[in-house]
């Protein structure tokens, strides 16, 4: 699909934005800013492409069925679009339940078409059809809405019954109604996207609203990789969102200007890396917080989303190494006259003496107690809690499902060298840690009468060995998760899919779901 070119007025003229498959523009700025008016502006530029999502739109249905039918929905996409454009859309509910309603009228009804159409498909060529295949390979529209749901870290599904969708969470199925205001508004998100026509354009103005932030960022960014030929305009205030997105386009609003009764100009400025948002409108739109946790890794790694989650009244910023981390909060403790900010550190433990690690907290910086950050996602209360809410989905005993799941993981570890490579990692790094403790200092040098220096420290790596090898034989998983470098093995990726989960990824952002954490 082409991008799209959206004109925006400016007191000095118009510019162009533009938008794409794979590139979103996000609109950010601080409210006030006409964030809203200008996607609201966007929709009649686009004409029957525009999928509008108003901020304003209600997160409930008035009944706990639809009354919707095909013929008041054929009537609705004609008012919708009158609707739509009127300028009083942007900050009122004018179409009231309707559009909700059509959302999930909509799912259902591609739903519909989808096991029609394997079915018919059936009848004309039989059971070796490729139709089999697709229907067992979970890909319905509701297959991926259920998905999606699973992704945005939402304990709930939802299944036809009846000639009505409803919520499944764990027991007997109950009215999308009564739902929370949450998962009703992930639910009609995800609606309007599985079932927009292909050409579409989706305009989400602040997604964030009855959304938690656990749920919002994987939520989006799920949805938009769920329609990769798909184009997204979004206005928002969570940064996190945008820094997920790294190929995106970014508007940042700096004021907007009215004429009577609407906004008919914005001062706007783009950027093109959406780690270049300029740090006050970081703190319009965050708030001035005191606190500030540095950890290892890039924005798309595991630790910032963790921490972000453990400590929500702290700026989360990444770093890329354990150094990196260091020289930041050093540097910011060392001028801690000039700011009201309290920084800290926190870093993967990576096997790190007890010296370095009393050396690393006497400077704020704090290591964890086990090797690194997946240590704590796969930590063993996390296994359980997580097969647990699973297991509701698939039916399955949680228990059960988790000790075949670690049966199964456990048997990468005999991979040829895999065991051997763990220990020597963890070896090396004490290794490491034991020479320089043992370098000789200037006087030792300088007293030597010998021309060679030299230093003899044992070789743990045999011990190590021996105890990786114990903790295998007693199948005990949850040690070797804490204490040795499993991400470089085979071992967490086989847990997440005997677990039942597509992959890694979906597991972690499971594991960091509210009704995990």
């Amino acid at each position: 699909m082409p991008p799209v070119l959206l004109n925006v007025l400016t007191p000095s003229g118009a510019v162009k934005l533009e938008a794409s498959p794979g590139r979103p523009l996000f609109i950010i700025g601080r409210d006030g800013t006409g964030k809203s008016a200008l996607v609201h502006s966007f929709v009649p530029q686009l004409g029957g492409r525009a999928i509008y999502l108003p901020g304003a739109r209600p997160s409930y249905f008035d009944n706990e069925n639809l009354s919707i039918t095909p013929s008041s929905r054929k009537q609705l996409a004609t008012t919708l679009k009158n609707w739509d454009v009127a300028p009083d859309t942007r900050w009122k509910s004018i179409s009231g339940t309707s559009r909700n309603e059509r959302a999930i009228h909509d799912l259902m009804t591609v739903e519909t078409m989808f096991k029609l159409d394997a079915a018919n498909e059936i009848a004309r060529n039989g059971p070796g059809s490729g139709a089999v295949t697709r229907l067992q390979a979970c890909i319905s529209p509701l297959d991926r809405a259920n998905s999606l749901l699973q992704q945005a870290n939402l304990p709930i599904r939802v299944v036809i019954e009846s000639a009505e969708l409803r919520a499944v969470t764990g027991g007997t199925p109950f009215s999308i109604a009564k739902m929370s205001d949450g998962e009703r508004m992930a639910l009609m998100l995800i609606a309007e996207v599985i079932a927009a026509p292909p050409d579409s354009v989706f305009l989400i103005d602040e997604p964030e609203v009855h959304l938690h932030r656990a749920i919002v960022v994987p939520l989006i960014s799920s949805l938009m990789l769920e329609r990769p030929g798909g184009i997204f305009v979004i206005s928002t205030h969570e940064l996190e969102l945008v820094a997920r997105c790294p190929e995106s386009t970014v508007a940042v609003l700096r004021n907007c200007f009215w004429a009577g009764a609407s906004i008919s100009k914005w001062e706007i400025d783009t950027i093109a890396k959406t780690m270049d948002i300029p740090e006050d409108v970081r703190v319009d739109i965050l708030g001035s917080r005191q606190k500030i946790l540095f950890v290892e890794g890039v924005r798309t790694s595991l630790d910032a989303p963790l921490y972000s989650l453990l400590f929500p009244n702290a700026s989360v910023r990444s770093r890329e190494s354990c150094r990196e981390v260091e020289r930041a909060v050093s540097g910011l403790r060392a001028i801690e006259d000039m700011h009201h900010a309290k920084v800290f550190g926190m870093v993967d433990g990576d096997g790190m003496g007890q010296e370095h690690v009393l050396a690393l907290e006497a400077k704020g910086i704090y290591p964890l107690s086990v090797h690194a950050v997946e240590s704590l996602y796969y930590a063993e209360e996390v296994l359980i809690a997580v097969a647990k809410r699973h297991s509701e989905t698939l039916g399955r005993d949680g228990l059960s499902l988790l000790q075949e799941a670690k049966t199964m993981a456990l048997k990468t570890l005999d991979d040829e060298g895999v065991i051997a490579r763990l220990a020597s990692r963890i070896a090396e790094r004490a290794i490491r840690e034991s020479l320089l403790g043992h370098l000789p200092d200037r006087a030792n040098i300088a007293s030597a009468a010998n021309a060679n220096i030299s230093v003899s420290i044992p070789n743990s790596y045999p011990a190590e060995l021996a105890r990786l090898q114990a903790l295998r034989s007693n199948g005990d998983i949850s040690k070797i998760i804490s204490r040795y470098p499993v991400r470089e093995s085979g071992l967490l990726s086989a847990l997440a899919k005997a677990l039942r989960f597509p992959s890694r990824a979906d597991y972690e952002n499971a594991a960091t779901s509210p009704a995990v954490s």
